[in-house]
């Protein structure tokens, strides 16, 4: 993991160091406090545009028509590139930051070396509970210095029993089920050569299972059979299962005939090692503590605490991390797209009204356009008033009318650079009377202008009702807050 964390870090570091040499003018005029990661764009340039996903990305239509429709007279091409450097420039940071913090993790595993466990496990008292204590062993064999194994092995450290206990009433169908469920992959009781499925509980009742098998060195305590002793001929032996329930007791006794299994030397090893582990546990169930192996056969047993690195789930999450980032930023781009939609409809009646005057007052189409727009203009530069998107498109249409844009051509693209339909109406309203000659314009601005004022009461009321909808969560927090601190001093006293 350490070795794949300085992999990222130093391309990342090398692409940020080539990037320095990217040129891109228009870089220089953004605004560095709406873009904290500018000093980033440039590498996420470099890197887009070397692994061929520029040209994928910008050609997305989705994202550059809400681009184009946000960004109104801005350089449209530069504002998509730039909200993929935007992105790709979060990504890549934060890519970096969770490998740096993996690598000091990895770091800081292998400079503390893992725990010497000691061969001595002191048991839970009576009451605590079982617990299970994963070690790290290693195995060397005095004689060959290099036979080593080393693996992890899972230990349950019972807690200390009482010499009496309370036992259970056996039920004729348990017997049956614990036959059955003993088998495990056996065929049957006359030919056991696979482990044991040592059953715990019965399900559905209260019953509790003990086995004891006649011999510990064919048949350990958790069903695992021992190839050393089993003869090729098949050995018989018995297993007895102690079923208990509250003070009832009851013995069954099964036999079986074991069959070898081919096992190679490793599993073997572990095999006797858990086989002793067994026995020592057993011999040991009512003392405070007990002792783990130090030797099995030729070779010496060594314990630890294994190693709990957690730096590839740092990794994983800073990659999981980034790639939701990028997922969201498209969500941030519905939400802007959802606030310029409605206050470009909270706009139009507005627009529409003072249209509709300057048209009664003997303006043509192209002068009362001009009008709204020179208002607008002129309140941007007195008050310093919010830039709006609906008179921004107005303006935008007004440009190309004095670049030499025919009337139509111009306000039907007006119409479908919005998308909104109050807008396309008025926008075929405009190009219907400029084909047509239509005399009931001002008849149709006029109903227009009504229906417009009356959408805009019911485009009000509906985000109000978004906005008492969006408080339901922080009013249930502060009641969650309430309660806690109302019912807290009484949980205490009841303590006390």
């Amino acid at each position: 993991m350490l070795y794949a964390n300085i992999i990222i870090i130093i391309f990342l570091l090398f692409l940020y160091i080539k990037s320095l040499k990217y040129t891109d003018n228009m870089l220089s005029t953004i605004d560095r406090k709406k873009h904290k990661l500018y000093f980033l764009y440039p590498m996420a340039g470099l890197f887009l545009a070397k692994t061929g996903l520029e040209k994928k990305l910008v050609n997305k239509i989705d994202i550059s028509r809400k681009i184009r429709a946000l960004y109104i007279t801005d350089h449209h091409d530069f504002q998509i590139k730039l909200y993929w450097f935007q992105k790709t420039s979060l990504f890549l940071f934060i890519i970096f930051a969770f490998s740096c913090i993996s690598m000091i993790t990895s770091l800081q595993t292998s400079i503390n070396k893992p725990q010497i466990f000691e061969d001595i496990l002191i048991r839970p008292e009576v009451g605590e509970g079982d617990k299970n204590l994963s070690l790290r062993f290693r195995m060397e064999n005095e004689t060959d210095i290099e036979d080593v194994y080393e693996d992890e092995i899972s230990i349950q450290n019972r807690e200390r029993i009482y010499s009496d206990r309370e036992w259970e009433e056996v039920l004729d169908k348990a017997i049956t089920y614990l036959e059955q469920e003993l088998l495990g992959e056996n065929q049957d009781l006359k030919h056991v050569d696979r482990d044991l499925n040592l059953i715990k509980k019965i399900p559905d009742t209260s019953i509790v299972i003990e086995w004891v098998p006649q011999n510990y060195r064919l048949i350990s305590s958790n069903g695992k059979l021992m190839n050393e002793d089993i003869s090729d001929q098949g050995t018989d032996t018995l297993i007895r299962a102690i079923l208990k329930y509250e003070d009832k007791r009851v013995e069954h006794t099964i036999p079986l005939t074991l069959w070898p299994v081919k096992s190679d030397h490793k599993e073997l090893l572990y095999k006797e090692l858990q086989n002793i582990l067994d026995i020592s546990d057993k011999e040991t169930e009512k003392s405070r503590e007990w002792r783990l192996p130090q030797k099995i056969g030729d070779y010496i047993l060594t314990w630890q605490i294994p190693d709990n690195n957690p730096a590839f789930s740092v990794l994983i999450l800073g990659i999981v991390g980034s790639l939701i980032l990028w997922v969201l930023m498209d969500r941030t781009l519905d939400n802007k797209m959802k606030l310029r939609n409605n206050q470009m409809l909270l706009d139009y009646p507005e627009i529409i009204n003072k249209f509709n005057l300057l048209v009664n007052a003997g303006m043509t189409i192209r002068q009362a356009w001009n009008k709204v727009v020179e208002d607008y203009n002129e309140n941007i530069k007195l008050f310093g008033g919010q830039r709006r998107y609906a008179y921004e498109e107005m303006r935008l249409t007004l440009h190309e009318l004095k670049l030499g844009v025919s009337e139509v051509n111009a306000y039907e693209q007006f119409g479908i650079r919005i998308g909104l339909m109050p807008f396309m109406k008025l926008s075929s309203i405009l190009v219907q009377n400029l084909k047509k000659g239509n005399k009931s314009m001002i008849d149709l601005l006029k109903r227009e202008a009504a229906e417009a004022f009356q959408e805009r009461k019911e485009t009000t009321k509906r985000l109000g009702e978004e906005a008492s909808t969006k408080l339901l969560g922080p009013m249930m927090i502060l009641l969650l807050i309430v309660l806690i601190i109302i019912l807290m001093p009484a949980f205490i006293s009841f303590q006390i």
